[in-house]
């Protein structure tokens, strides 16, 4: 009969590797870091669009870089007339996150068309 072995009790997974990833790290000293940078630095100093770009592309951008990406964002915000059309068939009570999730699932139906 084989022998299984047991995985072992780690309280709040510590010292567990979920993953592995060169987008963020946890630093025990100094905390969440994203592509090396600290992440509270980053929300102090750094755009949306900059910590974005950063994540995608291993990189802060320099200027010409980040105008081009925030014109390529911008081109793809627009939502679909038929979404905004359901989300307005919404009661005006319903929560934001269900409005969100609502609006998800129908952006993923359309793509799929």
């Amino acid at each position: 009969m084989p022998t299984e072995k047991k995985p072992e009790y780690s309280p709040g997974l510590a010292g567990v590797i979920a993953g592995e990833t060169a987008i963020c790290w946890v630093d025990p000293n100094a905390g969440l870091m994203y592509r090396g940078y600290d992440i509270h630095e980053m929300a102090q100093k750094a755009s949306f669009e900059e910590v974005a770009y950063l994540l995608l592309n291993g990189e802060l951008p320099n200027g010409k870089q980040l105008a081009e990406f925030t014109q390529q964002i911008a081109a793809e915000r627009a939502l679909p007339g038929q979404v905004m059309e359901m989300l307005r068939l919404l009661p005006s009570k319903t929560h934001p996150m269900d409005m969100l999730r609502t609006g998800v699932s129908m952006l993923s139906a359309l793509i799929r068309t």
